[in-house]
């Protein structure tokens, strides 16, 4: 059986949120985005009794001893942008995404304010965080070497509707942007933007039905096949309806099948569930030398009072394997992590999945913060290691 241990490495109540963004760069800075700590009401704004200015970013070092450190503040400065003078930093929001890609910060998304609507086509558009001397800026010596830029793309009619609660994930020079929750109803929509060129593209839809709250990962597979998997999300009901299905979207063939893995042997399958953690995972151990992703949980029963409330939450790991094979419908498999009965978090939902692969190559998988059954909001930070 795969096993794993899961180590508490910070708790800052300051920072506790969900519906919040998570991102890692590849030298291990964890970076923490938006979010909410009481319902529909966006932190960081800047304004009462909120000191953290908008558009700050929340960084832990993952490289270092979790013992010899805070977390530290990179706040940008204000600017300008435009003929028209318009601020170059994003509105406070809750439900959006970031990505880290090739040095950068990458932000879509979201919805502010009580009444949880989308912002506008401005907001809602790409943003890109550029930092100029991260390791300078973690060590505090200001905010100012952070700055903001809202993309404008060649092609604005192509982007994705407005929305929050999507997916987003960036992979060989393309963001793409999935699902999520418009004014009304639900989306199973695939955007992707060519961050060089500027470019969104529409690409073909992911099997229905149209979901909030579920998680891309992009993975090369054997033979250099890319893929996108898709795991869960919430329809009204939590997905799958099929135990342990997931879509896979072919990057080169713009389409998506859908897939039935084994169950683990003693285990099943993993149950529906959304607003989870779905990541890539890869490992040097033998044991796994097959594993391309990693789930863990989740909300399993969505609350009575929808967004103001909270449901009930999964609290277990599933590592997603794919056998060496060019058949891309074949060879996947569910394997359960034993992660003890101790020393382990609480079950939650409503946080960002997020990951690092360390100096020797395994994968640390990470979670922050979150909804946790009794409607408060998480300010740990866990990190599992599996073997």
């Amino acid at each position: 059986m795969v096993k794993g241990q899961w180590t508490l490495l910070s708790k800052a109540a300051s920072l506790a949120r969900s519906s919040h963004c998570t991102s890692v760069t590849k030298s291990g800075l964890l970076i923490v985005y938006g979010g909410e700590y009481k319902p529909r009401t966006p932190v960081d704004t800047g304004a009462g009794h909120d000191a953290v200015p908008k558009g700050s970013l929340h960084v832990f070092d993952l490289s270092k001893s979790a013992l010899v450190q805070q977390w530290s503040l990179l706040s940008p400065a204000s600017s300008l942008e435009g003929e028209n003078k318009v601020e170059s930093v994003p509105e406070p929001r809750v439900g959006a995404t970031t990505v880290w890609h090739d040095g950068s910060l990458y932000m879509w998304g979201g919805r502010g304010g009580q009444e949880m609507t989308p912002f506008d086509a401005r907001q809602i558009g790409v943003w890109k965080a550029t930092v100029d001397d991260p390791g300078q800026g973690v060590q505090g010596t200001g905010g100012s070497n952070l700055r903001w830029e809202r993309l404008v793309a060649t092609n604005e009619d192509q982007a994705p509707s407005p929305r929050s609660y999507h997916t987003a994930v960036a992979h060989a020079g393309k963001l793409y942007i999935h699902a999520g929750c418009p004014d009304t109803g639900r989306l199973s929509t695939l955007h992707a933007f060519d961050i060089s060129e500027r470019l969104w593209k529409i690409l073909a839809p992911a099997p229905e039905p149209g979901r909030g709250g579920t998680c891309l990962v992009a993975v090369t597979l054997a033979a250099s096949q890319e893929v996108l998997l898709r795991y869960g999300g919430f329809s009204g009901f939590e997905l799958p309806t099929a135990a342990g299905t997931i879509d896979v979207y072919s990057v080169a063939e713009d389409k998506w099948s859908t897939v039935e893995p084994s169950p683990d042997p003693s285990h099943g399958f993993p149950g529906p569930r959304s607003v989870h953690g779905f990541t890539s995972f890869r490992s040097k151990a033998p044991s796994l030398s097959s594993a391309v992703a990693l789930l863990y949980q989740g909300e399993r029963d969505a609350s009575s009072l929808g967004h103001a409330g909270a449901g009930t939450f999964w609290d277990d790991a599933w590592v997603l394997s794919k056998e060496a094979g060019d058949d891309l419908l074949s060879g996947w498999q569910w394997h359960k992590v034993d992660v003890g009965q101790t020393n382990i978090p609480e079950g939650r939902g409503w946080f960002s999945p997020a990951s690092w692969v360390d100096p020797e190559g395994d994968t640390r998988v990470l979670m922050f913060g979150g909804l946790l059954s009794s409607n408060t909001r998480s300010d740990e930070l866990w990190e599992l290691r599996v073997d």
